[in-house]
Parts: C-alpha cells; sequence; structure tokens
C-alpha cells in the first residue's frame, strides 16, 4: 500500500493524460511489470512453482496487449516506430549497462570486464546465457531489455501475417511460425531471440480475437466473468505445475500448456486490472502511470538486476538468518526493488532529457 501510495503521489498532473487512455490495460501493464520484478527476484526460487507462476505470466500479456489494440500499419511505419520506441532503448540500456559494469569492475573490483563475451549482447541481444548457432558460447546477456528487440521483430512479423484477409490463413501461419520457433529453440539461441519472435505471434492473434469478442460484447462480460476468470486461472495454475517457461528462449517443459497459461494469466490480470480500475479509483490512477511508463520501468529494472542482483544474492546468502527466514528476505527484496524502482523512474522522467530519450522518441526515424 505504501508503495501504491507514492506512485498515486507520484502521478499528480498526469491523471488527464492517463483518462484518454484504456485504463484496465496499463493496469494490467503495471501488474505485469511488478511480476518481471518480483520473478527476477527469486534467484532462490528458481524451478519452483512459485517462479513457473510468475514467469508463465509476466511477458505474455504484454504481447496480447499489443494483438488487442492492433491496427492496420504499413509495414516501413512498423519498423520506423520500432526503431524509435523499441530498438533505440535496447541500445541505449545496454551500452549504459556495459559502460557502468566496466567502470565498476575497474574501480570496485580490479577486474577487466570488458572483452568480446560482455559486447555480444550489445548486438545479440541474448536475454540469457546459452549456446548460439555460430559456434561461440553466449557467456554473458543483456539482461531484461532483451524483450524490446524480440517484440520489435514480433510486431513486424505480426503486421505481416495479418496483411492476409482471411482468418483461417493468419491461423495457420500463426501455428507454422510457432513450430518454426519452436523448432529452433531446440537447437540454440539466436539473436534477439528471434526464436521467441517466431513464437508469440500466437499471442498476438489472442489479443487480436479478444478484442473482437469484445467488441461484440463487453469487458466486463470476459474480465468480470468468474467463470471466465476460473478456467484462466486453473490454466495458469496448470502452467505453473506443469514446469518453467523460459520465453526469452522459447522453450517451456510443457509448451501446449505453458502457451495456454500465457492465455489465462493474461485473462486473470486483466479481470484484476477491470476490478481496480472500478472500485479503487485512487490505485487504479496510479498503477495505469506506471504502466504507461512500463518500458522505461523495464529499462530501469535491466541494468538493476545486471549491476546489483549478484551482490544482493550474496549479501543475503553470507546472513545466518537467511535459511530461516529466506521467504521473508525475498519477499522484502521483491518490495524494495519495486520501490526504488518505481521511485527512480519517476526521477528519470522529470529530466525532461530522459524524457525525451525514453518516451517522446521521434529519431532516428522521423514521422511523417
Amino acid at each position: 500500500m505504501i508503495i501504491l501510495f507514492l506512485v498515486i503521489l507520484f502521478q499528480k498532473g498526469n491523471y488527464m493524460t492517463a483518462s484518454k487512455r484504456n485504463l484496465s490495460f496499463d493496469i494490467a501493464r503495471a501488474i505485469a511489470i511488478y511480476l518481471v520484478i518480483i520473478g527476477h527476484s527469486m534467484t532462490g526460487l528458481w524451478d519452483t512453482w512459485q517462479s513457473n507462476f510468475i514467469f508463465a505470466a509476466n511477458l505474455p500479456i504484454f504481447f496480447i496487449i499489443s494483438g488487442y489494440f492492433y491496427h492496420s500499419k504499413r509495414i516501413k511505419d512498423v519498423v520506423q516506430t520500432g526503431v524509435n520506441t523499441l530498438l533505440i532503448p535496447f541500445f541505449i540500456v545496454t551500452l549504459l549497462y556495459i559502460t557502468l559494469r566496466t567502470a565498476l569492475g575497474e574501480i570496485a573490483q580490479h577486474v577487466h570486464y570488458l572483452n568480446f563475451q560482455t559486447l555480444i549482447p550489445l548486438i545479440y541481444g541474448n536475454g540469457a546465457t546459452g549456446q548460439s548457432p555460430f559456434g561461440f558460447e553466449l557467456r554473458s546477456h543483456a539482461g531484461a531489455v532483451w524483450f524490446l528487440p524480440t517484440m520489435f521483430l514480433a510486431n513486424i512479423i505480426f503486421h505481416w501475417l495479418m496483411k492476409s484477409n482471411k482468418e483461417i490463413i493468419r491461423f495457420m501461419i500463426v501455428i507454422i511460425l510457432f513450430g518454426l520457433g519452436y523448432s529452433l529453440a531446440q537447437v540454440a539461441y539466436f539473436p534477439w531471440s528471434l526464436q521467441a519472435a517466431l513464437e508469440v505471434p500466437i499471442y498476438y492473434l489472442f489479443g487480436y480475437w479478444l478484442a473482437k469478442l469484445i467488441k461484440h460484447h463487453s469487458q466486463k462480460t470476459i474480465f468480470a466473468n468468474p467463470y471466465i476468470l476460473l478456467v484462466s486461472l486453473i490454466c495458469w495454475m496448470l502452467s505453473a505445475t506443469s514446469g518453467s517457461y523460459e520465453l526469452n528462449r522459447g522453450l517451456a517443459d510443457n509448451m501446449f500448456i505453458a502457451v495456454l497459461g500465457g492465455f489465462g494469466s493474461a485473462i486473470v490480470l486483466l479481470g484484476i486490472a477491470f476490478f481496480i480500475e472500478k472500485h479503487w479509483h485512487q490505485i487504479a490512477k496510479g498503477l495505469s502511470y506506471v504502466g504507461q511508463y512500463s518500458l522505461v520501468l523495464l529499462c530501469v529494472h535491466s541494468l538493476d538486476i545486471g549491476l546489483l542482483d549478484t551482490e544482493a544474492m550474496n549479501f543475503l546468502a553470507s546472513q545466518a538468518w537467511f535459511s530461516d527466514y529466506s521467504l521473508f528476505a525475498y519477499l522484502g527484496l521483491m518490495l524494495l526493488r519495486i520501490l526504488y524502482t518505481t521511485c527512480f523512474t519517476w526521477i528519470l522522467l522529470k529530466i525532461k532529457f530522459i524524457y525525451n530519450l525514453l518516451v517522446d522518441r521521434n529519431f532516428p526515424l522521423q514521422k511523417a
């Protein structure tokens, strides 16, 4: 509640901007980005159903929301927008991380961090270590911002397949692309998580169908229906108990159930967001602000986990009380990260240069 109160305070003067947007979807984005932060703070709980539960939900909803708000564009415009809004922030954050990590290594740890391996993620955009298809190991990664170039590719792919006017053709293309992506994921980790970019159009298409369904009914019919929410929650839980889902790699222990979990978790999060919008108005305004700038929070969080995560985990592991109170320690770390990521993002957005750099982007490709 303290965090939400701070967010509401930070949002002063932005109510009019937020009110012009769909609050439920911005709130859902806020919940999802906080789930990203929570998931990355569960290092010692990875491969448990709890972490699987979080990772099943924290990213699919972003693709589903993009599909929900799809409208036809020229591929040229999709590329232009993607360069400005996704690739530029990716390169800025990755280059900044490498610079800061090198400086910290030289000054504090007296180690030479900068080398070929540490520069690879700047171009490769991988979100985890692994084997590349080009014969070299990916021993470092770009952090949470791997999502940005992947979404850039996925946006282009989805807009391309939507050029077909026949729904069955779209569906068949999505299934073929999904199969191709999953097959590539078994082989290696491709640049910009290409294997994942080929899989996620299935979420875009789900979002697009969801928008068509709501157009003929209402958000309340879907997001406030207890039976739909219960079935969606069951799908989410089944995904969590069926094994892990590494979307950045395009791999899952049970891919079919993992995708169902992605669909289900998105409906549940949107249901929660719809409830908050209708009943908790002040909290809704605060969370909608967070959701509106969720990409900036992702960038800040990516720097956080890259620079501080190892030190934070080592500190916790070195404490005598940690083994007895590890759950409380992890919860504390999650809340702390949510708090300072939100606060730091708000501070950054008050700086005009940073705001123009990360939010009001119209470069290097100018809008017509």
